[in-house]
């Protein structure tokens, strides 16, 4: 039984490591030019705060982001590489309903327990193995970039620590659940992976800040260290009843009796980075398990 879901899985599995292969062939000499030249640089001793009375090195590490700006920008799509992991590695069972080849197999002596357990471990192991290669690439990959702005900002925590791994598992639970009901293969992982893109935009957007209580901080004059590396959800200048002068902290605004503007933030943390990401895995992993089970238990009770 092993070796033919291996056999059924194999294509996909292949696809899943071409797709891996061609992102280290970007990844790896980019990734060696980019640290190169924060090296040769002397970046390591700058701050991540980008004015030059913060930083001795301040011209330095802006003409470094302006060098790879374009680069960095195009990786943070790379967000959406769990999704098509996901959905193409459910592919074979859908096929095998949509086929109803599995018949074959419950008249092989094979129970429907053993034929799910087989089909349903293999594209499991395979998206958790193939999220962790994408978490290392990419994590190896931004190390120049995390040093000098730190890993909450989207692009970087979306692709470090462990949520890669929830979004994987969670966009192949969502093509499993739904090719079990449906049993159309195109339909399914299309519709599949449209709503694991409106999961994340839910995520990011909204969900993420509910998971653990964000920070809020007022000043004075410059930005205080605990900002540094921070994602800054929303900044602005209070007038002296409390009264916001909108967002960003750019604005002019009166500037009160301390003689500069007083700045309201709100923010996560650096420190907050792991607690998010164990809050936000544990949320996707937990979705993952319920679709994979509802799949198992309507393809056992269901199918025919």
């Amino acid at each position: 039984m092993t070796w033919v879901a291996w056999r059924l899985q194999r294509t996909e599995t292949l696809i899943t490591l071409a797709i891996l292969a061609l992102l280290a062939a970007l990844l790896v000499p980019t990734g060696i030019n980019m640290a190169n030249a924060y090296h040769d640089a002397g970046l390591g001793a700058c701050t991540a705060v980008k004015t030059a009375s913060a930083s001795a090195c301040g011209a330095n590490v802006g003409e470094f982001e302006t060098r790879f700006q374009g680069l960095l920008q195009l990786t943070d799509w790379f967000t959406l590489i769990p999704g098509l992991i996901g959905v193409l590695l459910a592919a074979p069972f859908i096929f095998d309903l949509e086929h109803g080849t599995y018949r074959l197999a419950w008249t092989q002596s094979i129970t429907r327990r053993r034929w799910l357990a087989g089909k349903l471990a293999l594209p499991v192991a395979a998206g958790a193995v193939a999220a962790g290669i994408l978490i290392l690439l990419v994590t190896w990959w931004r190390t120049p970039d995390v040093h000098l702005n730190g890993r909450m900002g989207n692009g970087a925590y979306d692709g470090e620590g462990t949520v890669a791994i929830g979004y994987t598992l969670f966009a192949l639970g969502l093509a499993l659940a739904l090719g079990a009901v449906w049993r159309k293969a195109a339909a399914s992982l299309t519709v599949a992976f449209v709503g694991y893109f409106v999961m994340r935009i839910l995520v990011d957007t909204w969900l993420r800040d509910k998971l653990v209580p964000p920070l809020k901080t007022t000043f004075r004059g410059d930005q205080p260290a605990s900002l540094n590396h921070a994602d800054i959800i929303s900044q602005n200048v209070v007038g002296h009843a409390g009264v916001k002068f909108g967002g960003g902290g750019q604005v002019a605004a009166p500037s009160g009796r301390g003689g500069s503007p007083l700045f309201e933030a709100v923010y996560q943390p650096a420190s907050h980075f792991w607690p998010l990401q164990l809050a936000e895995t544990g949320l996707f992993v937990g979705l993952a398990v319920l679709l994979i089970g509802f799949a198992a238990w309507w393809t056992h009770e269901r199918t025919v």
